[in-house]
């Protein structure tokens, strides 16, 4: 019965991704999340994916960003249940030994614990971010745009003059130590201003950044700058490109 619940448990991963769990699934999930790192990198993942796809659930997208979000889902992975722990406590060394364990157990299910509260947050964060992101996906003026680069880097920006939002997201982009991708939103002058920080993945892609006031914004850059990112550019772009082609 108990390696039954713990794979029901298990299982719930994609619903509380989705924000769909009934009070009491929830809570009995987010109390497992506290003491199982493998659901809280498997929720992570969902949540990142289900924001690829949110954003692109309320308007026809092209054809390459269908692609995207075909491959996204082919990556997403299924948890294998942890086999159940065996504890032998016959010995008096033995038991010395569990009591050690136990005490370690503890302590890595409190760190875990305050690891899953924030990715609780984190969570959060992104349900609202996906919803902005769809929400500029949908409007009647958003405008996409693409560039492809000759190294095999791609990315594809979604405006919308009347929200003053766009979102970025790009694919073949490889991290770089000690130094983050930056997105700039560049004026008729050239002047730029700070889009955020591109959010990069182990296999090179982004999850969708959301830019906020566009204003006068004609063109988009993204340059490498020091980790946490710079209030100007330090180096010159990587890539860029016009919001209205």
């Amino acid at each position: 019965m108990k390696r039954r619940l713990r794979q029901d448990l298990h299982t719930l991963a994609g619903p509380y991704a989705l924000n769909a769990l009934p009070e009491d699934e929830l809570r009995r999930f987010e109390e497992h999340l506290a003491h199982c790192d493998a659901c809280v990198q498997e929720v992570r993942g969902l949540v990142e994916t289900t924001a690829v796809l949110g954003s692109a659930a309320a308007t026809t997208p092209p054809e390459e960003m269908r692609r995207r979000i075909l491959a996204e889902v082919a990556r997403t992975r299924q948890l294998t249940p942890a086999p159940e722990p065996v504890f032998i406590t016959r010995s008096g060394w033995r038991q010395k030994a569990l009591v050690v364990a136990l005490a370690a157990s503890v302590v890595a299910a409190l760190a875990l614990g305050g690891f899953a509260y924030r990715l609780a947050q984190q969570v959060e964060e992104l349900r609202r971010d996906q919803s902005a992101v769809a929400a500029v996906m949908a409007a009647p003026d958003a405008e996409f745009n693409g560039a492809e680069l000759d190294n095999g880097v791609s990315a594809t920006v979604v405006s919308s003059g009347q929200r003053g939002e766009l979102v970025f997201s790009a694919e073949g982009l490889r991290p770089v130590e000690g130094r983050d991708y930056q997105l700039w939103l560049l004026d008729g002058e050239g002047d730029p201003r700070s889009g955020g920080l591109v959010r990069l993945r182990a296999d090179g892609a982004t999850t969708p950044l959301l830019a906020t006031g566009l204003g006068d914004a004609e063109d988009v850059a993204v340059t490498i700058e020091p980790a946490g990112g710079s209030p100007a550019p330090t180096a010159d772009p990587i890539m860029a490109m016009p919001l209205n082609a």
